[in-house]
């Protein structure tokens, strides 16, 4: 299997002026470290946020700035109009998408929606890698570094990435914008998405993604990609992770977890004074090593509580044995909603976000966030291009963590 939201929170300074007015800068129009979350279920602007952040952020790139992104899949026309009136007024971009972004009718004879044709027609950004602006689609039976297939009904590599780099916003510089959401409607409208956006501040997180996005693109444009990647930058109060990862040799994919990073992540974990929170909001999740350790930390007095999607097949069968009855919660998050026409739609998560509270690494009372486009599945570990991103921030924590209880309280998830 190829796999691949509560309203806004978080503040920005922003000029209300400068909201219809693309690439205006004024003197205050910096860009703050952001939280946004959207709520399916909410009003369209509820339903919205993460886009509307991000259209807000490519309206406020000067001419003469870059965009630079990488996203698995783009059928967004307000997005995609945005980043090519960018491009009108000078700004440089290019982006980059998965294979699976390219087709306009899929497999079933139905319209995919897809922008990739817009986006590379000569009106929009084009093809030609030597221009200032470009989309790039990676090649279609792998991701743009990643080139694995672990079998066993695994359709192969994909770039799952969903960020955008900015090298001006308004008047703050290398600006990062992560979300754990596709730029499709379906994200927007029938799940709970997250999303940052982080001005580098002198921290070099902006230049630990624009290498991985250099990377992308070289391996995306030519040769046969990588059957391993990862690399990892500590980049001031953040971490990145990018993927894939191979096992160690004499190990298979799926056994060896001294090189799942999640599990490394919670090895840092102490348990011994009874107050360490985990919070886990997960789309898909099927890495039993994950579901071990968790179980562990349970064990040994963490207090763990997971959201998870209810769409079959997310949370695997073996993941779902080891948690039964032995985490303090478990959700599953498949609920509906119902718009003014009476039309019903399927609400559920495709978050992707860990919330640690309590002793990591020796110290107490930390307050982390790990989030990006990494699901706990074995493709996202092993084949996929993919990010995981490490915020070592207390206002994010806490923004995440209402986020989490606002989508557990909500009528679309059941514990079980």
């Amino acid at each position: 299997m190829r796999i691949g939201k509560a309203a806004g929170a978080g503040a920005i300074v922003l000029v209300a002026s400068l909201l219809g007015v693309p690439g205006a800068v004024a003197a205050d129009d910096t860009v703050g470290l952001t939280t946004t979350f959207n709520d399916p279920a909410g009003t369209t602007a509820q339903q919205d946020a993460i886009r509307n952040q991000l259209i807000s952020l490519v309206n406020r790139t000067p001419a003469g700035a870059e965009i630079n992104g990488s996203m698995y899949l783009f059928t967004d026309g307000g997005v995609s109009n945005a980043l090519i009136s960018a491009k009108n007024r000078g700004v440089k971009v290019k982006l980059i998408v998965d294979g699976d972004a390219v087709a306009d009718v899929g497999e079933n004879g139905k319209a995919t929606g897809s922008e990739y044709s817009t986006l590379a027609a000569a009106t929009g950004l084009g093809t030609d890698l030597g221009a200032d602006s470009w989309v790039l689609a990676c090649p279609a039976t792998r991701g743009c570094v990643g080139n694995r297939n672990l079998g066993g009904g695994d359709d192969g590599a994909i770039n799952h990435n969903k960020f955008l780099l900015f090298s001006k916003v308004g008047s703050t510089d290398n600006v990062v914008f992560q979300t754990s959401a596709n730029l499709t409607t379906s994200q927007r409208r029938n799940l709970f998405n997250n999303a940052v956006t982080i001005p580098d501040a002198g921290s070099g997180l902006y230049a630990s993604y624009l290498a991985y996005w250099q990377d992308l693109r070289t391996y995306g444009a030519s040769g046969d990609g990588l059957a391993t990647y990862y690399k990892t930058t500590d980049a001031g109060p953040y971490k990145t992770y990018f993927f894939p990862r191979q096992e160690k040799a004499g190990t298979t994919y799926s056994t060896d977890a001294s090189t799942d990073t999640v599990v490394s992540l919670l090895n840092n974990v102490d348990c011994a004074s009874g107050s360490t929170k985990i919070r886990i909001g997960m789309y898909a999740f099927t890495r039993s090593q994950v579901a071990d350790k968790l179980v562990q930390l349970k064990g040994a007095g963490c207090h763990v509580e997971l959201l998870h999607n209810g769409e079959d097949g997310n949370l695997g069968s073996t993941v779902q044995d080891t948690i039964a009855g032995r985490l303090d919660y478990v959700a599953k998050c498949a609920g509906t909603a119902t718009d003014a026409a009476g039309a019903t739609r399927d609400i559920g998560i495709h978050s992707k976000y860990m919330l640690i509270e309590g002793t990591y690494l020796g110290g107490a009372n930390r307050k982390l966030v790990f989030t990006g486009s990494h699901n706990y599945t074995y493709p996202n570990l092993r084949s996929h291009d993919e990010t995981l991103l490490k915020i070592d921030n207390a206002s994010a924590y806490d923004a995440f963590t209402a986020n989490f209880e606002a989508i557990k309280a909500s009528p679309h998830c059941t514990a079980w």
